[in-house]
């Protein structure tokens, strides 16, 4: 209400107010009732949602990108993540409001320690990312953080099916954590990582999932760089070099009957969607993520 009043000014009368104030709150209990239901479902109450975990190392994947590994601080139980689910984050900012921020789970859970990622937002025309810069400068080992349960809808599914996963940037994040998670399930199905960034150097979480795919019965990663410089070749294919520019899925021969996941901005997911239904893959089977500030427009079906 206060920045209402900050933008309109005079024309906020005794009635304009109360409208405002009026939809504010139909807004308002809507979101309660939504997260209410959102709780229910997985058999939590808004007192057990939140807990406590300590960092117990960071990892600089990129200059911009860095790995929080963090363990739990009690004996309590831990609700199992899904793999390509999320958890947010309530940190204490300067000004003293909580501010909840929604990162990705990187690494399937091992039952006591889980890992996220988060990358720095700075250097832009918008203002700079409150919370990623509070992690990047002032979250060190020894650290505790307040995390949720893990949430999120874009969950990958358990079939013998082929899977391509398709990532730009810090979509990389969730996809990190599918490929983790077959690794530890043991899984035979074939694996095809497709990423986009802007050089090697920025490619964040590339070790990890270089790693998670060799040890794939049938894992492959193709690479598109705007500058791709001196880039290794891609996993699994040691004649197939990064390629240059922005993802194009028609460079590579991709499996037949498989199911799709994406993960990164907007335009990039726009560009891979329809590249993939002009392909003839059935909408049903790509599921996808938006990251950054877009995510109201992310309804493109």
């Amino acid at each position: 209400m206060w920045s209402i009043v900050d933008v309109l000014g005079d024309a906020v009368r005794p009635d304009v107010a109360a409208a405002w104030d009026e939809v504010y709150w139909l807004m308002a209990n809507m979101l309660i009732n939504k997260e209410r239901g959102l709780y229910n479902a997985v058999h939590l109450s808004p007192e057990t949602i939140w807990r406590t975990w300590r960092v117990v190392r960071r990892i600089q994947e990129t200059d911009d990108v860095v790995t929080f590994i963090v363990e739990r601080t009690d004996e309590r139980d831990v609700k199992p993540s899904l793999p390509g689910q999320y958890v947010t984050i309530k940190m204490l900012m300067h000004d003293g409001v909580h501010q909840p921020r929604q990162y990705s789970l990187t690494k399937a859970d091992d039952g006591h320690h889980r890992q996220f990622a988060v990358k720095r937002v700075h250097g832009l025309p918008t203002p700079d990312g409150e919370m990623s810069n509070l992690f990047h400068k002032e979250i060190h080992d020894g650290d505790e953080v307040v995390l949720s349960a893990p949430f999120g809808d874009v969950v990958l599914e358990y079939t013998d099916r082929p899977v391509v996963l398709a990532s730009a940037g810090i979509g990389i994040t969730p996809m990190s954590g599918m490929l983790s998670h077959l690794v530890k399930s043991g899984s035979q199905r074939q694996v095809m990582l497709l990423h986009a960034d802007d050089t090697p150097a920025s490619f964040p979480l590339r070790a990890q999932v270089t790693e998670d795919l060799a040890k794939l019965a049938d894992g492959s990663l193709n690479t598109w760089f705007l500058e791709p410089g001196d880039a290794p070749a891609a996993s699994g294919s040691e004649s197939a070099p990064a390629f240059k520019g922005f993802m194009d899925v028609n460079a590579v021969e991709l499996p037949d009957d498989a199911e799709y996941y994406l993960c990164g901005p907007l335009p990039f997911l726009k560009s891979v969607r329809s590249a993939l239904v002009a392909r003839g893959v059935p909408a049903k089977d790509i599921q996808y993520e938006v990251f950054g500030p877009d995510l109201w427009l992310a309804d493109f079906q």
